[in-house]
């Protein structure tokens, strides 16, 4: 049995949630909504779950959890995918929504498939939830510009470096976070410092080349402008490792072996390999520049 103490009213939201977008905030914003004394979302790791073939995630779970609390759930349960996907809707629905969880409200959005091999879809839950004596609500799929918001759409316009709409359809700006490491220090000799962070395992990769950015230090809160390369930076290393260099704009001392966050805002252009370290540095300045002159 799952260990989940009793409250007087539980409503329970399920979904994957990968890149909790805004579709997904409108599930949440239903969540919280409810008069429940606890606002808890049931979800799968998003590594478990074969989502149509892909295998690169928005978020990371530790990341998804955070913005589920941030946008309405008291707590966030990561259910063990490989246990659950055998259960036939009607098990699922009164062994582990009535039984284990003891919900008085589940939630869903309409698109929410359930159950041994999907088989149970969000009128089935409905259905189910009632006869259990459950409530229960279906959250309609949200659209924009004349098309459902969905994951796979954000990915593939990160994908192609169109960060403005795909942080439209995020809600928040699209973003990595990590350890600044130490890298091979041209950046120093070109006079133009850059602080390199890891691009996490099994995050989108953007389109390789130039963005502006914003940079927080999180220990401190302090944020900066800046741009950033995400690629292999062909003029200066032969390695082909893919990585996030970054130029911050202001002072902002030493930051090795802290924490920062950088949020890619517009892309200003492709990754090429250049003629001389020279030719490289004169249009590094150029899109620090541009970047001066965003707000």
């Amino acid at each position: 049995m799952i260990s989940i103490d009793k409250v007087v009213n539980r409503a329970v939201l399920l979904g994957l949630f990968d890149g909790v977008h805004i579709g997904h905030q409108a599930a949440l914003r239903a969540l919280r909504d409810t008069n429940a004394d606890e606002k808890l979302v049931y979800t799968f790791r998003s590594s478990e779950v074969d989502t149509k073939g892909h295998r690169s995630f928005v978020l990371t779970d530790d990341e998804k959890a955070k913005k589920l609390l941030e946008y309405g759930a008291d707590r966030v349960y990561f259910a063990d995918f490989a246990s659950v996907r055998d259960t036939s809707p009607e098990d699922f629905v009164r062994k582990t929504l009535r039984d284990e969880f003891n919900a008085d409200i589940v939630l869903c959005g309409e698109n929410f498939r359930f159950g041994k091999e999907a088989s149970g879809d969000s009128r089935l839950l409905e259905s189910l939830s009632g006869s259990f004596g459950m409530k229960s609500e279906i959250v309609k799929l949200l659209s924009c510009d004349g098309e459902t918001v969905s994951t796979t759409r954000i990915r593939a316009l990160i994908e192609n470096g169109e960060m403005a709409e795909a942080d439209k359809l995020l809600g928040y700006k699209y973003f990595f976070e990590g350890l600044v490491t130490h890298g091979m220090s041209m950046g120093r000799e070109m006079g133009i410092r850059t602080v390199n962070i890891p691009l996490t395992p099994k995050k989108v990769v953007p389109r390789f080349g130039v963005y502006s950015s914003d940079v927080t230090v999180l220990s401190t809160g302090e944020k900066y402008k800046g741009i950033s390369n995400v690629g292999v930076k062909p003029t200066v290393s032969a390695s082909g490792e893919i990585g996030l260099e970054t130029h911050i704009l202001g002072d902002v001392g030493d930051l090795y072996g802290k924490e920062i966050k950088v949020e890619l805002k517009k892309f200003y252009r492709d990754e090429k390999r250049f003629s001389s370290v020279g030719e490289l540095t004169a249009t590094i300045n150029k899109d620090i520049d541009k970047r001066r002159e965003e707000d």
